[in-house]
């Protein structure tokens, strides 16, 4: 059984869209090359690219925290932090399923059945705000 560690304390994570590697490394307590590593061996650390640059968001900064937590607090091997990071993902996603719209019917309408929320794609959506953002700098500038 590993053992327990106290980490030191991390700054809070700024309300800001995107972080490059730099701040992300220094809001997760590691280095540069460490994040980079990470991005190897844990799939659940997906920062957006944009050619060589990282863009790093808030979930990206809170998984790479939980990494560092598991593998310098707890001391688990990489491949142990791994299982532990799909188990709690997959928790997360059976106990946090999307709420669905209730059962809608129209009067007058006929063939009104149920309609469903739509899936979201959230790392698509936030590709779109961040290539919005670049049109807007470039625009202004």
């Amino acid at each position: 059984m590993p053992r327990k560690k106290k980490l030191p304390e991390l700054p809070p994570i700024p309300s800001k869209r995107y972080f490059p590697i730099r701040e992300a490394s220094a809001l997760c307590g590691v280095k540069d090359y460490v994040l980079r590593f990470w991005e190897k061996e844990f799939s659940q650390l997906r920062p957006m690219k944009r050619g060589s640059q990282r863009a790093y968001r808030a979930k990206d900064i809170l998984i790479a925290r939980r990494i560092r937590e598991l593998l310098y607090g707890d001391g688990y091997r990489i491949d142990a932090a791994g299982e532990i990071l799909n188990k709690e993902d997959r928790e997360a996603k059976a106990g946090a399923s999307a709420p669905q719209l209730p059962e809608t019917s129209f009067p007058g309408f006929e063939g009104a059945g149920t309609f469903s929320q739509p899936e979201i794609d959230w790392e698509e959506f936030d590709s779109v705000v961040y290539n919005l953002e670049k049109i807007e700098e470039f625009l202004h500038n």
